[in-house]
């Protein structure tokens, strides 16, 4: 690895409300250094399961090759993925083939495996201005420009240090960085999961449960794995508030039909796609039908699964987010989960 790892930080420069995939500006940049201690040793079994220093740090699930509906709509309760409130970036809904089976985390990153390939004592990947750790506790984003969000003294805040924590407030960039050093290290090809592979499996997969309406419309579980927000989400906090649930170790809710685990809330999880409006427009249906992928360059990517400041809504499994990069307060609650194509 080189020891002077830099990545670029997106600054907050307008609302997330401005954001479109076809804002063409590009946000300006400021170089972030980690404090670097060396890799530790990172292997792999013949499962894909990862270890650190021979501890378990990331175990899969194989998720069966199959055909599903993606997205959602608001429109006709007898068609399938019917959701009152579902957003008109999530439709159409179209039928996916998914062709290969692969491997997804059972977990989010943890920042125990973030630390050991990064090589850095920084599980926390924010050293951006203008946050800063005031008063020496060793989190850095717990300051913030709005100033309502700064409390010396506050410590029940979620956003913390630990091994079983996800590793969050990361850029696309560092995530590029980390794979590049993972499967140096491996000998494998970890990656992050497509769109439709995240959505697929959050859904169950080939396990998916298929629930029937009185119109005659099916849909999967509106959250990964319950139509009970509560029992499988890390959600709730809109405003950031003290005292309220931040990020939870992973496992703390319920898993989903494969064993996976916070799919809906917790960080935000990053896809390899980038994100556009019209990419599953049935005039599209050549591209995005069969192992579908939005490689076409923009601004943003997608992004799934809402996070522990979203409100459920945003924690369904075909709700589709976007990676603002001007938003920057929101990059707050990014992290990501690994796949591998088996």
């Amino acid at each position: 690895m080189n020891k002077k790892t830099t990545a670029a930080l997106i600054l907050a420069t307008a609302v997330f409300a401005s954001c479109d995939d076809d804002n063409n500006s590009i946000p300006e940049t400021q170089e972030k250094t980690y404090e670097h201690i060396g890799q530790q040793k990172v292997t792999a079994d013949a499962e894909g399961n990862l270890y650190v220093d021979n501890k378990l740090v990331c175990s899969f699930a194989t998720v069966e090759k199959g055909t599903f509906y993606m997205g959602a709509q608001s429109r006709d309760a007898s068609k399938p993925n019917y959701r009152e409130t579902a957003q008109g970036n999530e439709g159409p809904v179209h039928e996916v083939k998914i062709t290969k089976d692969f491997l997804i985390g059972k977990y989010e990153v943890t920042q125990a495996l973030w630390r050991a390939v990064m090589g850095t004592t920084d599980a926390v990947v924010a050293k951006w201005t203008p946050y800063a750790d005031v008063n020496g506790d060793g989190i850095m984003n717990r300051y913030c420009v709005d100033t309502r969000y700064n409390n010396p003294n506050d410590t029940s805040e979620g956003d913390g240090l630990d091994d079983e924590l996800p590793a969050y407030w990361i850029d696309y960039p560092d995530i590029v960085e980390f794979l590049s050093e993972l499967n140096k290290m491996t000998g494998l090809e970890y990656r992050l999961p497509t769109e439709a592979e995240w959505e697929y499996a959050s859904n169950g997969g080939h396990k998916a449960t298929i629930i029937t309406n009185q119109a005659g419309g099916t849909r999967y579980h509106y959250w990964a794995g319950s139509d009970d927000a509560d029992k499988v989400c890390v959600y709730g906090n809109p405003n950031f508030e003290f005292g309220k649930p931040y990020l939870q170790k992973g496992g703390t809710k319920e898993p989903n039909e494969l064993g996976l685990y916070d799919m809906s809330g917790n960080v935000w999880e990053w896809t390899a796609d980038y994100f556009s409006t019209t990419f599953y427009k049935e005039d599209k249906s050549d591209i995005n039908s069969v192992d579908p992928i939005c490689t076409t360059p923009s601004l943003f990517r997608s992004i799934k699964g809402g996070g522990w400041e979203s409100l459920s809504d945003y924690c369904f499994s075909n709700y589709r987010g976007i990676d603002c990069r001007a938003y920057g307060s929101n990059i707050r609650c990014y992290g990501f989960r690994l796949a591998l194509t088996k």
